[in-house]
């Protein structure tokens, strides 16, 4: 623990929680266990690190809830928390897997997953676990690598266009109804966004039409895919050999979303957090920001806030992203990480019919359950005025591809992006550009 708590100190926020656990140790054979005293002395408590890319006090605490539980039935656990941001998540794992001081238990993006599979950075899951997770989960594929499946999915989402219906209705944006129109089209999304932006006497401004999230690449990249493969373009070769964005459709698809920017609908100043607090009108956004959203909107978010598809360039198209919950391979304590996560994901309540970890994404987290009795029995929640769409839309969702350094992958994207919506490149030069990094990345790890 020496290790790990010089390295927390340094790069982390630590919050810690008490979590219980049985201990699990091979028996003596008979033959070699001496004449012993019968003893009441509590079992050794172990400490289980768990890495989360959760920050929000209503996310930690949530997850805390069940924490609380498990230590009330198993009181010789220490459970250590430890929160690390999501844009340096991917790669502080591999520095701690470096240093010999990983976490136990950590939450997985499904395309890291492959990059720390190759590593040997996760652990081979127990028998059973595999077997749990073909039979009981809506998908496999972000789980699975080489065939092979390393943990517990988590989460199963896409991405939608969000938007504030008081503020179409403010300015016009109604239908024969007057109520709020959504856009339909992308050449609609660009009219309405320019209509729906406001500025102060300098120029700046002070409401965005459309906001984005520049720091990020699910802020920044996936919505470009999605509207990428609504243009009947495709991201990387089928065998993962190049990058095929800079395509026709890519630029064409990168050319409207630029547009936004040219038009001063949007600049990279803009925060789709701010949706619901009056200065954003719209933003492409996963299901999970739905706390952030309802405690913007107070008492208008049932009335107020509008979910509809992302309007599409050829035909509709979203991207589906997915976690796993896996457990080290430096891990000291396995078996009990191992038992907690099968605890977690799988045991149902039988008040409610669900799993906790369900619980935990649909009721606090806002994401979408991926275990098939958590889909079935939060039917409440997931019909709900935000939720039913991100729902039906699965449909037309395409997974994002699980890559060998997929992180540097979509960070060399991110950056080119955002060079085009400065004016720094055309979407044809910096679509180029972003090829030019990736291809390399892209042979490293699946050249000949």
């Amino acid at each position: 623990m020496k290790a790990i708590s010089v390295l927390l100190a340094v790069f982390l926020v630590t919050s810690v929680f008490l979590v219980g656990c049985a201990s699990q140790q091979a028996p003596t054979p008979a033959e070699t266990i001496p004449a012993q005293e019968p003893s009441d002395a509590a079992p050794e408590k172990i400490t289980l690190t768990y890495m989360v890319h959760w920050n929000w006090d209503a996310q930690l605490n949530g997850l805390k809830k069940y924490t609380d539980e498990y230590t009330a039935l198993h009181p010789n656990v220490e459970f250590e928390i430890v929160t690390v941001n999501y844009g340096d998540y991917f790669e502080k794992i591999r520095q701690f897997h470096e240093a010999d001081a990983v976490p136990d238990i950590y939450q997985v993006y499904s395309t890291w997953g492959v990059t720390y599979a190759d590593e040997g950075i996760l652990d081979t899951p127990p028998a059973g676990v595999a077997e749990d997770v073909k039979a009981n989960y809506f998908s496999t594929a972000g789980v699975t690598i080489n065939g092979k499946i390393w943990g517990y999915p988590t989460e199963i989402n896409d991405f939608m266009l969000v938007y504030d219906k008081k503020m179409f209705r403010d300015a016009g944006i109604v239908d024969a109804n007057g109520e709020a129109k959504a856009p339909e089209t992308w050449d609609e999304l660009i009219a309405d966004a320019v209509k729906l932006t406001k500025k102060d006497d300098k120029g700046s401004i002070i409401q965005y039409g459309y906001a984005f999230q520049k720091s990020e690449d699910w802020g920044v990249v996936d919505p470009f895919l999605s509207l990428l493969w609504s243009n009947n373009g495709e991201f990387l070769s089928s065998d993962y050999s190049e990058a095929l964005m800079n395509s026709p459709e890519g630029v064409e698809a990168l050319t409207k979303i630029v547009e936004l920017f040219e038009k001063g609908a949007t600049d990279p100043n803009s925060n789709m957090f701010d949706l619901g607090k009056g200065t954003v009108a719209m933003a492409i956004a996963a299901p999970w920001l739905e706390g952030s959203f309802k405690e913007n909107f107070g008492d208008r978010f049932e009335t107020d806030i509008g979910v509809a598809p992302i309007p599409g360039l050829k035909k509709p198209a979203t991207l589906q992203y997915s976690w796993f919950s896996g457990v080290t391979a430096k891990s000291r304590h396995k078996q009990e990480a191992w038992d907690f996560l099968k605890w977690l994901h799988t045991e149902v309540q039988p008040e409610t019919g669900t799993t906790r970890y369900g619980d935990l994404l649909t009721n606090v987290i806002g994401a979408i359950p991926s275990r098939n009795v958590d889909l079935e029995n939060h039917q409440e929640q997931l019909s709900s005025v935000f939720k039913k769409g991100y729902v039906a839309e699965l449909k037309n969702s395409v997974p994002e591809p699980n890559i060998l350094e997929a992180g540097r992958v979509k960070k060399a994207l991110l950056d080119e992006i955002v060079g085009a919506w400065v004016g720094d490149k055309t979407p044809k030069e910096a679509l180029d550009a972003a090829k030019a990094k990736i291809d390399p990345i892209l042979a490293e790890n699946y050249g000949n």
